[in-house]
């Protein structure tokens, strides 16, 4: 098994954790997906323009996964949160418009890895030139607060979950972060 081969090194036990950007679009406005299924597991996701950008504060942005098999079938749950601090009307409205919405997540971790969910080559048509176009992610919750106390954070934090028959791929993307206007751009 591939597996008795994985090894920790003594730097990987201080690498910090969570995510630092969030990008998100839409599956509509992918203009190409490639899929590689070589030792790296990554996917390539051209988008027809920028998604929109969270640069998240440390220790306020995760993705988790999880598996289950049921007949010989294995699905994941894939999972982004992350924390919008001094959150305005135009930031709620812009959150609620993605609620009925088919999205791809693209995250990128403090430790420099790139995630992408929301597509998913496993169980896919064989026609299909952006994998399993059922596995999508969705908006799932927004929960907001204003904060009770004095040094307390106004804000929301926003859940996307997604199905896949996959675990998320690797992004093979080159990220181009412009926090000034709110959006990444993959390349």
């Amino acid at each position: 098994m591939a597996i008795e081969n994985l090894s920790i090194a003594h730097s990987d036990l201080e690498r910090r954790g969570g995510l630092q950007y969030v990008g998100i679009g839409l599956v509509s406005g992918a203009s190409a997906v490639t899929f590689d299924n070589t030792d790296a597991h990554t996917v390539s996701y051209t988008a027809a323009s920028a998604l929109e950008l969270f640069d998240l504060k440390q220790g306020t942005g995760s993705l988790s996964t999880s598996g289950s098999k049921e007949g010989g079938t294995i699905t994941f749950e894939h999972s982004v949160s992350f924390y919008v601090p001094n959150c305005s009307s135009a930031h709620l409205r812009a959150l609620e418009s993605m609620r009925n919405e088919h999205i791809v997540v693209v995250a990128q971790g403090y430790d420099g890895n790139k995630y992408c969910i929301g597509l998913s080559e496993a169980y896919g048509l064989e026609d299909s030139t952006l994998g399993n176009i059922q596995m999508f992610a969705t908006l799932s919750s927004i929960e907001g607060g204003t904060g009770a106390a004095l040094g307390d954070e106004n804000g929301v934090t926003v859940t996307i979950t997604c199905m896949s028959g996959e675990l998320p791929r690797v992004s093979a993307n080159t990220l181009t972060l412009d926090t000034a206007a709110g959006t990444m751009t993959l390349s």
